[in-house]
């Protein structure tokens, strides 16, 4: 992966006069410089997700996320939905990007999350949520100070943490 830092931009013109820029102008390398080249990917299955990105609201730190394919007739598993493609791994980094060095990670595994254009990831200040489709849970994630994902709560089967309490003392009254 590699961590580009945009320049200011240095060219001036005019949509008709766009072939009067000089040649540097047209270049990728002045618009950005490279910072870091970093590898996230581990194995040969798991590939980076190239529309994925979100950053810190203090830029501090970036998250990037890899996965394997999906498997479109997964096995079936306890809590699953049957009809929900599965991806055996989806990896969360979180990217220090000041240096590159990668702080945390995350790991799903036999699950399906939207990762094209963020659609199952959402960030909030230092709030991470992350939609499991095929096991129908949010996991809500804190981005916190010196780099680290902290588990904050589940939500599915149960939306507070005290319902599955509530629930078996209910039942057992009747």
């Amino acid at each position: 992966m590699l961590i580009y830092r945009p320049c200011w931009l240095s060219y001036c013109t005019t949509a008709d006069s766009v072939d009067e820029l000089p040649s540097k102008a047209k270049k990728f390398e002045s618009y950005f410089t490279l910072l870091h080249q970093i590898s996230l990917a581990t194995g040969q299955t798991e590939v980076l997700c190239k529309d994925f990105f979100l950053s810190t609201e203090n830029n501090v730190y970036g998250i990037f996320a890899a996965s394997t394919i999906q498997d479109i007739n997964p096995a079936a598993a306890l809590g699953a939905v049957g009809t929900v493609p599965s991806i055996e791994k989806t990896t969360f980094f979180l990217v220090r990007l000041a240096d590159g060095v990668v702080t945390d990670q995350r790991v799903f595994r036999d699950d399906y999350i939207h990762l094209a254009h963020n659609a199952g990831v959402f960030l909030h200040d230092d709030l991470l949520a992350i939609l499991s489709v095929r096991f129908q849970f949010i996991h809500i994630l804190q981005v916190r100070d010196g780099g680290l994902f902290l588990d904050v709560r589940t939500i599915g089967n149960f939306c507070c943490e005290d319902d599955e309490l509530l629930l078996n003392s209910q039942s057992q009254v009747f």
